[in-house]
């Protein structure tokens, strides 16, 4: 395959390649609507074209406010083709915090959906420094449209071509402490990341794209791999849709995080109690051609794995965080080592901390947080290791992770408990919706949030003879000695991570 070092080549390249085969299916008015390759490069064009002429002098950052879709990538995309940098940020949060990004990220125009039109004054109000705000799908009153903008400057061809280590872009960690970092990505990063698989007849695959286009792994998983590989994407456009657009796109690759794995492998299992031919059941939910799950984004119990296993799905896991474009370990099929994160990617070097702590090197480690010197250097050493926050070891390429060093445990008897190592054994337990591990008055105590749709005569002592079951397989110094049953969830950052800091304070 054809070396490329920058996005901007990646779009060229993919257009070169594979011309009028399709890229993007998605859902328009309830109908398929298909735009291949060519036509992404010519829109992607277009956009930079524009971006270009009103900015002729700088490279500019540009921000993201939206959904997956066709106008939300030819934006992404169009901006690296333009030799600017991309900004995407979350469209869950308020408008306060999405101003504050816009803001931080030094960001000059802002390019949005419907979800955040009605805070349009507010981003005027609290960011000065925005130029253009541009909406994705229609015209809309004191705002351009991309669609206009696309059209006024079609046929037209880009100047100025982004170098391999120029910055492309800025990606805010959602963190559990503290203000948001913004994770500076260049070219080489995400390339080293999206060429760094050996090709396995990837560009068969028709892939489900399910996560949110914010989050970079759905970025460079989802899409930059696709335009590499030559893959048709399917856009899922909602989450209490997957199960219905399984079977309008039939696709046989889908990405998710364990939480949406779980809750269908749920559905399916209670199908299995009015029909028991399980491999039936599978094909109905996921299609006739369905290939693998392949999850990331959190811990992916070896039960999970096992129940999809009894009906003809495989299911594998892979880590890596934002920092590192993000892959570190990818899921394999008919993976050997299923209590592992996945196979060490080609090109990432994983080294072992004398406390355990997981550091990495490769070509795809971030080139720094984004004004943010004093947590940059804690976190990347002056030889170029990222240090991940992880705990774990690896064997044989494989890696295993134990838990987060910010967390770990430290018992007066000089004892390290890992509270994810204990967590992690009610992954798939239907009693337990969410659960913490910590120390109190120098007691692994669990607190519980419990499943409110789960049916039980006495939920707490079901949990409770979990807990005694699970403490048989540690040591006594790793016990769960106390239980809290909880009534509310808890709290949490936007993409969903439980905020142990804030626990008792609510």
């Amino acid at each position: 395959m054809k070396t490329v070092t920058t996005l901007k080549e990646l779009v060229y390249y993919a257009d070169e390649t594979y011309q009028n085969q399709p890229f993007i299916r998605e859902l328009v008015h309830r109908k398929i609507q298909e735009k291949n390759f060519h036509e992404f490069r010519q829109d992607c064009d277009s956009l930079a074209c524009w971006i270009q002429k009103q900015f002729p002098d700088t490279r500019t950052h540009l921000a993201l406010i939206g959904s997956t879709g066709y106008a939300y990538l030819v934006t992404w995309l169009g901006i690296q083709c333009g030799n600017h940098v991309s900004v995407p940020l979350d469209v869950s949060n308020n408008a306060e915090r999405i101003a504050d990004e816009i803001n931080r990220s030094d960001s000059e125009v802002v390019f949005l959906d419907d979800r955040h039109v009605a805070d349009l004054e507010i981003f005027k109000k609290l960011c000065p420094k925005v130029k253009f705000y541009i909406h994705l799908h229609h015209a809309q009153e004191n705002m351009l449209y991309l669609g206009d903008l696309i059209a006024e400057y079609a046929g037209q061809l880009p100047i100025d071509n982004p170098k391999a280590q120029d910055l492309a872009a800025i990606l805010f960690t959602s963190g559990t402490t503290g203000q948001s970092k913004g994770v500076m990505l260049s070219h080489a990063n995400l390339i080293d990341n999206t060429t760094c698989e050996p090709n396995q007849d990837f560009g068969k695959n028709i892939r489900l794209t399910v996560l949110p286009i914010h989050h970079i792994f759905c970025l460079t998983c989802d899409i930059l791999c696709s335009l590499w590989f030559g893959r048709i994407v399917c856009v899922n456009d909602s989450l209490m849709r997957i199960v219905k657009n399984l079977k309008i796109f039939q696709p046989n690759v889908v990405s998710f995080v364990p939480m949406i794995a779980v809750s269908i492998l749920n559905r399916m299992q209670q199908m299995a109690e009015k029909n028991p031919d399980k491999i039936a059941i599978g094909k109905e939910v996921y299609g006739e051609n369905f290939d693998i799950i392949y999850t990331g984004g959190a811990y992916l119990s070896p039960e999970v794995i096992d129940g999809y296993r009894e009906f003809g799905i495989e299911i594998a896991q892979g880590y890596g965080m934002t920092e590192c474009s993000p892959r570190i370990c990818t899921g394999i099929k008919n993976c050997p080592k299923p209590d592992s994160v996945g196979k060490i990617v080609p090109g990432c070097e994983v080294r072992i901390a004398e406390d355990g702590e997981v550091w990495v090197k490769s070509k795809s480690v971030m080139m720094g947080y984004y004004h943010n010197p004093e947590e940059t250097v804690k976190t990347l050493t002056e030889d170029g290791w990222l240090k991940t926050g992880d705990l774990g070891h690896q064997e044989d390429g494989f890696l295993y992770l134990t838990g987060r060093k910010k967390n770990l445990i430290i018992l007066s008897n000089g004892e390290n408990v890992s509270p994810e190592e204990l967590e992690n054994q009610f992954a798939y337990f239907p009693p337990v919706k969410e659960i913490v591990v910590y120390e109190q008055e120098q007691q692994i105590t669990a607190e519980v949030f419990p499943n409110q749709d789960y049916e039980s005569d006495n939920i707490q002592a079901e949990i409770q003879a979990k807990i005694d079951s699970v403490n048989e397989t540690f040591p006594p110094a790793k016990r769960i000695v106390k239980l809290v049953i909880r009534e509310t969830e808890f709290p949490k950052t936007a993409s969903k991570k439980i905020i142990r800091a804030d626990i008792h304070k609510i």
